[in-house]
């Protein structure tokens, strides 16, 4: 027998076309392929959103009073001192009120002084601190004082000073 010719092993009908090994049509496997792509970029977004929300303490009182005081002071050059001195008094005894369980919201300045000697809440700094900061606010509110915006500064600091030092005698008892 003569050796095989290479050229001629191979009869053209033997030869088949390409073999389609995919189950479905390229268009069809690519769509479901975004699809499949946006689904799982939704998940992980829905789990991180999840994980933020599960690891988010809610702020203490001080932490909310410190905050918007840190925010006051940002606008204690430009605000006007009566509106300035009622939002940082409204801060402070929102703070006292929730904090220590005073009425400081429902009592004018010296019913709330009467009480928080009462209280034992108050060291004498600190009940001196509080009598300046709501002697200052009221002369502004209510005594329509010439303020400036050096006032608005000092009641801003002399409220923060309230609320730190609260802390800090939290702390230490």
């Amino acid at each position: 027998m003569p050796p095989a010719d290479p050229n001629t092993d191979l009869l053209p009908h033997e030869i088949a076309g390409p073999v389609w090994y995919l189950p479905y049509p390229l268009p069809v496997m690519i769509a479901f392929g975004l699809l499949a792509l946006l689904l799982l970029a939704l998940a992980v977004w829905a789990f991180v959103a999840w994980r933020r929300r599960v690891n988010r303490r809610p702020l203490t009182a001080r932490e909310k009073a410190l905050s918007a005081l840190a925010a006051a002071r940002g606008r204690a050059d430009q605000a006007a001192p009566y509106e300035f001195s009622i939002e940082v008094c409204d801060i402070l005894r929102g703070f006292l009120g929730t904090e220590h369980h005073l009425p400081a919201t429902t009592q004018t300045s010296y019913e709330f002084l009467q009480t928080a000697r009462g209280s034992g809440v108050f060291d004498e700094a600190r009940l001196g601190g509080l009598t300046r900061f709501l002697d200052k606010a009221d002369a502004i509110k209510f005594a329509r004082a010439d303020a400036t915006a050096a006032d608005n500064n000092e009641l801003t600091g002399l409220a923060e000073e309230l609320v730190k030092e609260g802390q800090k005698h939290a702390v230490a008892a």
